[in-house]
């Protein structure tokens, strides 16, 4: 029996689409604990009585530097996370958000790199299975919205 304490998470993920119909992606920094260079979704988790879509606002603005608008949420996956003195049980629920703003991308320290990627370019980059099954999915509601 496993003895580990249990920690259960809740993050926000925005699939962010640009004019050209492309998805922000963000590069894990190196150094990062769990997860290093991995390529994801703007994404964090939420604080201890923190709003659902305040968090996800916070988020975006923390890792992106965009304001966005919240279109919909459209997918949730889980995963889990084993570390040497405990369990991380997540759960990550994703938008589709809009950018409100031109500005170019700030990343913040946890993060060493972006790309704005098209639905070809999924598997040029080191992304989690869970997470490219999202993107594929921002790209049918791109096509479905665009109907």
């Amino acid at each position: 029996m496993n003895n580990k304490k249990i920690l259960q998470k809740i993050v926000f993920g925005a699939a962010i689409v640009n004019n050209d119909k492309k998805i922000l992606i963000l590069q894990r920094n190196k150094n990062e604990d769990v997860f290093p260079n991995m390529w994801e979704l703007p994404s964090g988790k939420k604080e201890l009585l923190e709003e659902s879509e305040g968090c996800l606002l916070r988020e975006i603005k923390e890792e992106t530097g965009f304001d966005v608008k919240i279109i919909i949420p459209f997918s949730v996956f889980d995963y889990k996370i084993e570390k040497p003195e405990e369990i991380r049980d997540t759960t990550q629920i994703n938008f589709l958000v809009k950018k409100e703003n031109n500005d170019e991308v700030k990343l913040s320290s946890e993060h060493q790199n972006y790309a704005w990627i098209n639905r070809n370019e999924i598997n040029h980059f080191d992304l989690s299975e869970a997470t490219k099954k999202v993107i594929f999915e921002v790209f049918k509601l791109i096509g479905r919205l665009n109907e």
